[in-house]
């Protein structure tokens, strides 16, 4: 029969088992930074896509009301063009910008697509984002009213 002082006998773990141990939890606590890192990255990536997306409306409202003019030899208001925007920062995102040009359909001269990319820095790589939207081929509405009273206050001086 076994002695209980016999430090062979006691229970316990020896050297080998705990450094197995820790070797097996140095391996999950590895493997989990590793899953912690990229979902960080996917998550950059995924907030890029986003603000891309709510830069395309403020951007085709700038497009609408900001680059849309009367060309200087059009005859009326339906000779319009787009004026190119190209570079615009993106505040609240360091880093991305976006461009605007538009093309207009011979089938449908009375609509605008306005073409726009949304460029920015994704883990020291360029990144981009394309959105196709279509305009109506008019002046905005500001200008329009401009030329009406423009219009209203020649008549009534005659």
């Amino acid at each position: 029969m076994a002695d209980a002082t016999d430090p062979r006998t006691n229970g316990g773990f020896t050297l080998a088992e705990m450094l197995a141990a820790l070797g097996i939890l140095l391996v999950g606590v590895v493997a989990l930074l590793g899953a912690l890192s990229s979902s960080v990255g996917q998550r950059r990536t995924t907030d890029a896509r986003l603000a891309a997306a709510r830069v395309c409306e403020g951007a085709l409202q700038r497009v609408q009301y900001e680059a849309v003019r009367r060309r200087g030899d059009g005859e009326s208001d339906l000779d319009l063009e787009i004026v190119k925007l190209e570079d615009q920062t993106v505040p609240g995102f360091e880093g991305m910008t976006w461009s605007a040009t538009a093309v207009v359909d011979e089938l449908r001269p009375d609509l605008w697509m306005v073409r726009l990319e949304v460029r920015w820095l994704e883990e020291g790589e360029n990144a981009s984002e394309v959105f196709l939207r279509i305009l109506p081929r008019s002046l905005p509405l500001g200008p329009r009213v401009e030329r009406f009273r423009a219009m209203i206050e020649q008549t009534s001086a005659r």
